[in-house]
């Protein structure tokens, strides 16, 4: 098995990384990171323990969920409006023989089926290939509308993913996922 690539990301001010695994920097216990989240988020704002209670156990759940696709390399968590809809991205890593925009497209379906409704290569990315796509699942009562930034670097295929029932919300941080998408440099 071949080793992914070492990249790095930058973050939009809104949105956080919650860790997958501890030891976490100097966290050992999500606990303790979600204390800590939860306290420096809602400083200057008037909040109380309840609400900070409230919110370290949100961060705690978020942190312990399982992801919507095994394997997850990372997860974002956009914190601008805390107390609001909860809005969670992962970025998985794997290895692919996808080379061409077609692959990536096929690929965007992945772990929710559904169909394709729009999709886009993009430019000036640190990937050989990219695109993004919009990919709707489930039915009329129950629709998930995946938008997903894919790209390939080594043989290795980026997934920045977000999954979502509300179309508005999807649309809503498109422009913040590709910048983060866009961020991604390799060592």
């Amino acid at each position: 098995m071949a080793v992914a690539p070492v990249y790095t990301l930058s973050l939009e001010p809104t949105w956080l990384p919650v860790p997958l695994r501890f030891p976490w920097g100097t966290f050992a216990r999500p606990e303790d990171w979600a204390a800590e989240l939860a306290g420096s988020l809602l400083i200057d704002t008037g909040a109380g323990d309840q609400e900070r209670d409230l919110l370290g156990a949100t961060a705690l759940h978020l942190q312990g969920m399982p992801g919507p696709l095994p394997g997850a390399m990372e997860r974002f968590w956009r914190t601008e409006f805390v107390g609001g809809v909860t809005i969670v991205a992962h970025l998985y890593v794997t290895d692919s023989d996808a080379a061409t925009p077609d692959d990536l497209v096929q690929l965007s379906r992945a772990g929710v089926g559904g169909v394709v409704q729009t999709w886009a290569t993009l430019d000036d990315t640190a990937f050989d290939t990219a695109i993004t796509a919009v990919v709707v699942a489930g039915s009329e009562q129950a629709e998930v509308y995946g938008l997903r930034y894919l790209g390939i670097r080594d043989g290795f295929v980026f997934l920045l993913d977000l999954l979502h029932d509300d179309p508005l919300i999807v649309d809503a941080v498109q422009a913040e996922l590709e910048r983060i998408f866009r961020s991604i440099r390799f060592a």
